[in-house]
């Protein structure tokens, strides 16, 4: 059985150290220090390892303070002693008592940390730090910079604690972004970013966010009349004499539009990332956004397009540049039908929905491509999942929340598909 010795030695003066000795054989024998809990040299008993309160010259106070170092000594004799009872013999060592000594004199040290809640600002800037860790996508990073660059200005210089953030919160926030001019979606984009970042706190700290949890507190959104093109208007843009910048955007913008890629992706359209496979070229890539890695079938449009540069397709321009020559494009190949596209913005300090008209040129843009490609494959009759295999879109509810089909064409593929079922049962 163990045993537990308190000796004092010379060194200390008047007021000494207690070192404990834990004897567990005759072979196995260590001691530390305790430190931090001196005794009276004059009063100390080396036969019972504590000190004398008898003595009638000690003061009131002097005898308390010496009955509690007794009491919290022999307190830490029956801790040691249970610990050494539980712990395999070869794994008493002297760094093993320190520690235990530690661990009972001063048990704040080794609590375990219980994490500050975070205020709002500070989740957003842990968010976007841990968004460049997990190598999460520039441009969604980049919307969580304007999230953040949105409430700095909303609290003006001000913080706010999690469970302030109620109802009123929300509507004064979504207020101030309609002032600044942003539509719907743009708002609603804000508030999902922001739900994100506070989905990401503790349970405990999510539990008591009424934003999180209040129905009114949703994230805005309004169907946006965006367009896209059919295989004709596409053939049109195709077909157009072109030179220097615009003919660049024109094959930039037409290998999105057969390939369903993202504009991130565009660069990864050349010749190293192409497979064979029975005769047949596919473009195999790891998408920046989602790191899926779909196997693209490589049409005869695109084709043209990478023979016309030796399968060295030159380098992106950037999405901007893009945007502005693909819309010259649009125009010049005739595409200037009337799109009505309905917004909803602040006026005269109310929500309203308006309706503007545009020319379709003016609605062209380089997302038009990868919409133009789910929509076109769609009315082909290719099977939903195929495509989505390619786009990229997770659920066939948001696939087809995107492609652009109107009632008509929905209807004349449905009557195209009936009645190629009615030749195979004749």
């Amino acid at each position: 059985m163990a045993t537990i010795t308190y000796i004092i030695g010379k060194r200390g003066g008047d007021r000494p150290e207690v070192t404990l000795k834990l004897t567990i054989s005759n072979a196995k024998k260590v001691q530390s220090k305790v430190r931090g809990i001196p005794v009276v040299r004059a009063y100390w008993d080396d036969d019972k390892g504590e000190m004398k309160t008898t003595s009638k010259f000690i003061s009131p106070k002097d005898k308390m303070d010496m009955e509690l170092t007794n009491k919290k000594l022999r307190d830490l004799r029956g801790e040691i002693i249970l610990k050494a009872a539980g712990t395999i013999e070869e794994e008493i060592t002297k760094e093993w008592l320190k520690k235990e000594i530690d661990m009972f004199l001063y048990p704040e040290k080794y609590a375990p940390k219980v994490e500050k809640p975070k205020t709002l600002m500070e989740a957003v800037k842990a968010y976007i730090e841990a968004a460049e860790v997990r190598n999460i996508a520039k441009r969604t990073r980049f919307q969580y910079g304007q999230l953040n660059t949105q409430l700095c200005e909303f609290l003006n210089g001000k913080d706010k604690e999690t469970n302030e953030l109620d109802r009123t919160f929300y509507y004064e926030f979504v207020n101030f972004l309609y002032n600044k001019g942003y539509k719907r979606n743009t708002v609603g984009y804000f508030i999902k970013n922001l739900k994100a970042v506070l989905n990401s706190l503790p349970f405990t700290q999510r539990a008591s966010c009424e934003l999180l949890h209040d129905k009114e507190c949703k994230k805005e959104k309004e169907d946006v009349a965006n367009i896209y093109l059919t295989e004709d208007e596409l053939s049109k843009i195709a077909n157009l004499e072109l030179s220097g910048h615009l003919d660049k955007a024109r094959d930039q913008f037409l290998l999105l539009c057969w390939t369903g890629c993202r504009y991130s992706d565009l660069n990864k359209l050349n010749k190293d990332n192409i497979v064979t496979r029975n005769g047949r070229e596919y473009f195999k890539i790891e998408q920046q956004k989602t790191q899926a890695t779909p196997t693209i079938p490589v049409f005869p449009v695109v084709r043209s397009i990478l023979e016309k540069y030796n399968y060295i397709v030159p380098k992106p321009m950037s999405d901007q540049k893009l945007n502005e020559y693909i819309k010259e494009v649009a125009k010049l190949a005739g595409l200037d039908g009337e799109v009505k596209i309905a917004h909803t913005e602040k006026k005269n300090g109310k929500v309203q929905r308006v309706v503007r008209r545009y020319k379709q040129w003016e609605c062209v843009k380089v997302h038009t491509a990868r919409r133009s490609f789910a929509t076109n494959m769609y009315l082909r009759n290719f099977p939903t999942l195929m495509i989505m295999r390619i786009t990229g879109h997770s659920t066939e509810r948001a696939f087809l929340s995107y492609i652009k089909v109107t009632e008509d064409e929905n209807a004349e593929r449905m009557m195209k598909q009936f009645e190629e079922m009615e030749k195979r049962v004749n």
